[in-house]
């Protein structure tokens, strides 16, 4: 009887674990995507000083978050998404007029590495 009350709380905590995980990717990827949204506002209205500002925001927080996220998110998915701050990086530094793909891209890329997170089918097999 012990053992399974051992392993039903070992269970319970690894299902909290993964909750927690939940958590802390949607608050990070939210919070990213928030300066992300700040930058595109500045791009638009030409202020690309302020768009850069604000990517920068976003870089520092998906910085902030290294130790987790390259714990937790799979390599080519983050190394996607460096990439993406690169790319949106320098064309706004250009003022290049093709800065909303490159935004576009990004946020696909953090999009892709939130969902990855989530239980879907996708995930577990």
């Amino acid at each position: 009887m012990r053992r399974e009350l051992c392993a039903g709380a070992l269970l319970l905590l690894l299902i909290a674990g993964a909750v927690w995980n939940l958590h802390i990717a949607d608050r990070l990827t939210e919070r990213v995507s928030d300066s992300l949204g700040r930058a595109e506002q500045a791009a638009r209205r030409e202020d690309y000083d302020g768009a850069l500002q604000a990517l920068e925001e976003a870089l520092e927080l998906w910085d902030g978050a290294k130790t987790y996220t390259q714990m937790f998110f799979r390599q080519p998915d983050l190394d996607g998404l460096q990439d993406a701050f690169s790319d949106l990086g320098q064309l706004l530094r250009q003022e290049d007029p093709a800065w909303p793909a490159a935004l576009d891209l990004l946020r696909y890329h953090l999009d892709m590495v939130d969902r990855m997170e989530h239980l879907s089918l996708g995930t577990i097999f």
